[in-house]
């Protein structure tokens, strides 16, 4: 089977997937064609919830959501599917991404200082962090990604997280933002359900675009839970310069 690389911004690439999925087993144009005209698609539960989308779609089949899901998956896996994703933050040094991966947060991949130097509010972010996810997180969505506004580009996990503002072994005054470009292995997620929906949310958005400027994945994540995800994942890693995200 041919390799399956999911960017839920690019048409083809959506189509492409779509296509792949689909083949011998449904007809998507015909499936969103017959929830439109039956007035599914009017339901904003439709386009905003998981298992809204997904139990229509089963229902149009005959099939439960949980069968829709066991062929959605078989078909992704033998697929070697893979999500476009994209890890933000700031660093001063590319290399340790691209010699050890993406990491979870940790006490061993965010080192805290016990000295005078420790702010209260690094302790309190460490600690409100520390009891979710360890990620490591990545924003689905490049378009999401490189807004002058991203909060991991302007600050960072390394940055916001560490004894004031420092990366052990590196020098936090000349972190830039990063944008680390990842094709993310199916395997990899947890809550297929939710990629199973973010493609057909993607997929049906393009062929009955409601407003072309709307950003549908605006926020939307892929959470590794613990997970490293190893250098061979990472696609490239862009620097960004741009003097909107330097502002104090």
């Amino acid at each position: 089977m041919s390799e399956m690389i999911i960017n839920i911004d690019n048409r083809e690439s959506v189509q492409t997937a779509m296509e792949q999925i689909s083949k011998g087993w449904f007809n998507p144009v015909e499936t969103y064609d017959n929830l439109k005209s039956t007035g599914k698609t009017d339901s904003s539960g439709f386009w905003n919830i998981t298992n809204h989308m997904l139990a229509d779609v089963s229902e149009f089949l005959g099939w439960t959501s949980s069968q829709l899901l066991n062929k959605w998956n078989q078909i992704c896996i033998g697929n070697d599917a893979k999500f476009m994703g994209f890890h933000c933050t700031r660093h001063s040094d590319k290399r340790v991404f691209l010699e050890n991966g993406i990491l979870p947060l940790s006490d061993e991949t965010v080192i805290l200082s016990d000295d005078s130097s420790q702010t209260a509010e690094g302790k309190d972010m460490w600690e409100y962090r520390s009891q979710r996810s360890p990620g490591p997180w990545f924003l689905l969505s490049y378009k999401c990604a490189k807004k002058p506004e991203n909060h991991f580009c302007l600050k960072g996990p390394e940055i916001l997280l560490g004894c004031v503002g420092h990366h052990f072994g590196v020098d936090p005054a000349k972190s830039i933002p990063l944008i680390i470009h990842c094709a993310i292995p199916y395997l990899f997620l947890s809550e297929r359900d939710y990629f199973a929906f973010c493609v057909l949310r993607a997929y049906f958005n393009f062929l009955d675009p409601e407003d072309d400027s709307r950003d549908l994945f605006d926020g939307y994540s892929i959470d590794l839970r613990g997970k490293v995800l190893e250098p061979r994942h990472i696609i490239r890693i862009e620097e960004r310069y741009e003097p909107s995200y330097n502002k104090k």
